[in-house]
């Protein structure tokens, strides 16, 4: 029986040794294995060491060999796809700190250790979030996999901050159809029969998550076309710049520009930030729709920029006034 325990430890053994020391470029030879194991207090011969190398390889791991050279365990991804992997995970700010930990630390299970470095991200990403996203995503995805209903709560972020519910705290109902990410941040896209019609919702802003019991039909639903226009976008060079927003538009702002962004000034009233953004067509449509509740404090290209639009737009309304 302490035989048969042995044998089991020593092939384990030698699959972490595959995994976290070799690739192509550094393969282990038969004795490195065995005095490898030996350090662990495991004795082997190269027979053994070659009957487990083809256990591993029966049971579907890629194990190479190179003549005077050694052995290499080929890895399931390449680094260059671990890296997206990881640069991606890292620039999700909806996830905590401890979250992106993990998820990165299981990445790196996948690459040997002298790899390992080169999926640091580069550029540091403040995560702030308190939401358990992943929790949250578990759910939607039971939700679609059962065709059922969920109910929630969902919240604002005031000006200070501060977490505000909608609806008094009253629960919200939706019928998941889609999980997508759009603009670094996770929706849950369904259909609402309080409303009589499809909505979404960001992820990092619902709590509670609970699945309803009865499964559901599905209307038809075109989710390229809704997400084309939910959240169509375009990009241009930066462009630093300080508005001023009415405080009824706090919640608004953040929901765009993330929690983080820099206020520079607060009153009753308003409220002053200052932004690095590209400027484009959406944007300046974006802040057209809020008329008087938005200032450009500067720079002067940019008050030019909008001003310029609107007198687009008047002229092009009296041309159809003219024209009828």
């Amino acid at each position: 029986m302490a035989n048969q325990r042995q044998q089991k430890q020593k092939l384990l053994e030698i699959l972490r040794l595959l995994q976290r020391e070799t690739d192509a470029e550094h393969p282990i030879k038969c004795s490195e294995i065995i005095a490898r194991l030996s350090q662990n207090k495991i004795s082997a011969e190269r027979k053994s060491v070659y009957s487990d190398l083809e256990i591993l390889r029966q049971a579907g791991w890629d194990i190479r060999y190179r003549k005077n050279e050694g052995y290499w365990l080929n890895p399931r991804y390449s680094l260059a796809q671990l890296k997206l992997l990881s640069d991606a995970v890292s620039s999700l700010t909806m996830l905590s700190a401890v979250q992106a930990e993990q998820l990165n630390g299981a990445l790196m299970a996948e690459c040997p250790r002298f790899q390992q470095p080169q999926l640091t991200p580069v550029l540091p990403v403040d995560h702030t979030s308190s939401a358990d996203i992943l929790a949250n995503i578990d759910q939607i995805l039971r939700a679609l996999r059962e065709s059922v209903e969920i109910e929630f709560r969902y919240f604002d972020i005031t000006v200070h901050k501060q977490k505000r519910y909608r609806r008094q705290s009253q629960t919200y109902q939706l019928f998941p159809y889609a999980l997508i990410r759009e603009n670094q941040r996770y929706y849950c896209v369904g259909y609402s029969f309080h409303h009589q019609g499809f909505s979404h919702y960001r992820l990092d802003k619902m709590e509670q998550i609970r699945l309803k019991k009865e499964p559901l039909a599905r209307l038809p639903f075109d989710l390229k076309e809704y997400t084309a226009r939910s959240f169509g976008m375009y990009a241009s060079e930066p462009v630093n710049m300080t508005l001023r927003f009415d405080l009824s538009l706090a919640n608004t702002v953040f929901d765009r520009f993330g929690q983080d962004i820099l206020i520079t000034r607060i009153t009753d009233q308003d409220f002053d930030v200052n932004l690095t953004l590209s400027v484009a067509p959406p944007f300046l449509g974006w802040l057209f729709q809020f008329g008087r509740r938005v200032r450009i404090l500067q720079p002067q290209s940019l008050k030019d920029q909008l001003r310029e639009a609107a007198e687009a737009t008047l002229s092009t309304l009296n041309d159809e006034a003219s024209d009828s």
